[in-house]
């Protein structure tokens, strides 16, 4: 490899690893925005378990018109796209597996809601799905873990 390329690869990957610092320091600044100025917000939605060959296996989610025009209330942005950004909840593959068997009426039972953190300026990353099962409210992994494995 000549000294040319070995720049350039190396210009490569030191922009690779910039863009992935940078998503993580905005997932970091949104979920503390989120927690300083309570806006964390819960959407009750309704789930199925779609394949998708390039996504993979993952939890789609609709999600409740009324508890997204509560939220833009409550946090004063416009949280219209927001079925777009956060409408899908991935799960590892063992999970996901175990969520594929349920069908969509059982897995629904379980009343999933969605707990968003939504930033500064209305961008928002996903927290946790929860499900309700005799009482209680768990996250969706705990749930699999305790009822499912």
């Amino acid at each position: 490899m000549t000294k040319k390329n070995l720049i350039t690869f190396s210009i490569l990957i030191l922009f690779q690893l910039t863009v992935l610092a940078a998503m993580f320091i905005k997932a970091a600044a949104v979920k503390n925005y989120a927690i300083k100025n309570n806006t964390i917000i819960r959407i009750h939605c309704t789930a199925y378990d779609p394949f998708h060959p390039l996504k993979g296996r993952y939890v789609q989610l609709n999600l409740n018109k009324e508890d997204i025009e509560q939220a833009e209330r409550k946090t004063g942005f416009d949280l219209s796209d927001i079925g777009k950004t956060a409408d899908a909840y991935y799960l590892q593959e063992e999970y996901a597996l175990i969520v594929d068997s349920m069908n969509n009426g059982n897995f629904n039972v379980l009343e999933p809601v969605l707990e968003l953190y939504v930033g500064k300026d209305g961008s928002v990353i996903q927290k946790a799905l929860y499900l309700h099962h005799k009482g209680e409210e768990l996250p969706i992994e705990q749930y699999i873990k305790n009822y499912k494995l």
